[in-house]
Formats: structure tokens, sequence, C-alpha cells
């Protein structure tokens, strides 16, 4: 026996059916692979840069900002390293950057 509903309402048991069915099939997934979880050390993560460490050797130093300068004006592209140590966090190597890491210096 064959039930006529309304537009509306064929849709919404469709779209219920349909979100059920991906409900249980990602619970089945998730029960299933529950077990293989292995921890990631934060080295392998990719590690927290120094803000305003572009060139990557531990220290904020002059070099940096000439750096920055140059990857601002395009002369060098900027690598995703150097994306991590933005020193404004605004994931973008700008001439800010370079004005900040200044500041930073004259601070020491």
């Amino acid at each position: 026996m064959y039930i006529k509903y309304p537009h509306y309402i064929r849709r919404n048991i469709q779209l219920l059916t349909l979100s059920t069915l991906c409900l249980v099939s990602s619970f089945a997934i998730g029960i299933r692979t529950a077990g293989n979880v292995q921890p990631v050390r934060l080295i392998e993560a990719g590690g927290t840069a120094l803000a305003g460490d572009i060139d990557g050797n531990g220290t904020v130093n002059i070099a940096d900002a000439i750096l920055v300068l140059e990857v601002a004006q395009g002369y060098v592209l900027s690598t995703s390293d150097q994306l991590l140590a933005d020193p404004n966090a605004d994931g973008q190597i700008t001439v800010d950057d370079a004005i900040r890491i200044l500041s930073i210096l004259s601070l020491q």
C-alpha cells in the first residue's frame, strides 16, 4: 500500500532517512577505527615557531627583519615555516612584520 504524501513531507522523509544512514555509518566506522589512535609528538606536527624567527635559527635578530622585507617585496617566496613564525600572526609576511621584529629588537 502506497501512501501519497505531499511533496514537502516526502522530501523531509528522504532527508531524515539519508541523515540517519550517514549517522549510523559514521558511528560504525568510528567504532571500527577507535583503537587506531597514535600520539603525534609536537616536533612531528610542525612544532611551535618563535614569533619573528623567520630564518629559523632559534633567535630573533636583524637578519629576520631583512628576510621579512625580502619576502614582502617578492624577492623570496615564503615557506610554511616562515608563516608559522609570523610576528603578528596574521598569516602573511608583510612590512608590518619587519617593523614588529625591529621593535622587539629595540626592547632587548
